[in-house]
């Protein structure tokens, strides 16, 4: 009898672990067929974003007929790095209104960062040796082709001294005239100065404005000038990182200036 006892002991025992056995078997299944579940999930959701991201790549620049729409897509694409796309939109803010200065400031920037990407291609082609290069005529430096970004920044000088003639007091116009004249190189600094000064005297609290005059008034060589406009934007914005890199600048020159005086007496 006890025998027999043991005999269903055992037999229990068996068929209680093989039903954990299959227990742990269907778990196993089951977590498999969820994990696989996730991933399918998983890559049809990054299918679906990254063909959304296409989409939105490859979306065609709007036609617009408000010239104020146009300069803030352009805007948005440069924001974006959608350089091309920014100098479609912006072109056709400038056809639409042609007195639009800021737009003919910000095609200039947008057809400026695409000629540096065209300037870098042609950086890295290989070099030839001089005598396999074919003879260059020599061209007449007058008649060298304008830059579309100059052609661009030149349009904003014209087009903010227009509005400056009907808003003379408007300083944030006297402050992008003066940095339309930087974009120009530095032929056009001392106009650039007068402007931006314009800006500063208009509204004093400005620290941007010192900051952008205290800039030019470096590439001018006024040191001492420069350090007092530089100290006064960093005394109305502490955080004004560039500034203060500015500001060390501006010192630094003043020092070789001083230096070079007092070699020379």
């Amino acid at each position: 009898m006890k025998k027999f006892y043991l005999i269903l002991v055992l037999i229990a025992v068996w068929q209680i672990g093989c039903g954990t056995e299959a227990a742990k078997n269907e778990n196993v299944v089951e977590n498999v067929n969820q994990a696989v579940n996730e991933n399918v999930q998983n890559v049809n959701t990054n299918s679906n974003q990254n063909a959304n991201a296409k989409t939105a790549d490859d979306e065609e620049v709007p036609k617009f007929d408000d010239a104020e729409k146009a300069l803030k897509k352009g805007e948005e694409y440069l924001e974006n790095n959608k350089t091309d796309k920014a100098i479609d939109a912006l072109k056709q803010a400038v056809e639409l209104d042609n007195d639009l200065a800021d737009a003919h400031f910000r095609l200039g920037i947008a057809y400026s960062l695409a000629e540096s990407e065209d300037d870098k291609e042609v950086e890295a082609e290989p070099v030839v040796a001089e005598e396999e290069q074919p003879k260059k005529k020599t061209k007449d430096k007058s008649k060298t082709k304008k830059r579309n970004s100059e052609i661009a920044f030149e349009n904003a000088v014209k087009a903010y001294k227009k509005f400056i003639a009907k808003n003379p007091k408007d300083a944030k116009a006297y402050y992008n005239l003066g940095r339309a004249y930087n974009k120009l190189g530095s032929d056009n600094d001392d106009e650039a100065r007068k402007a931006l000064e314009k800006a500063v005297k208009l509204d004093e609290e400005n620290s941007l404005y010192r900051t952008e005059l205290g800039s030019i008034l470096i590439e001018l060589a006024k040191y001492p000038e420069a350090i007092r406009e530089l100290n006064k934007a960093i005394e109305l914005d502490e955080d004004n990182l560039q500034a203060e890199d500015l500001l060390e600048e501006a010192k630094d020159g003043k020092k070789r200036t001083d230096f070079n005086k007092d070699k020379q007496k």
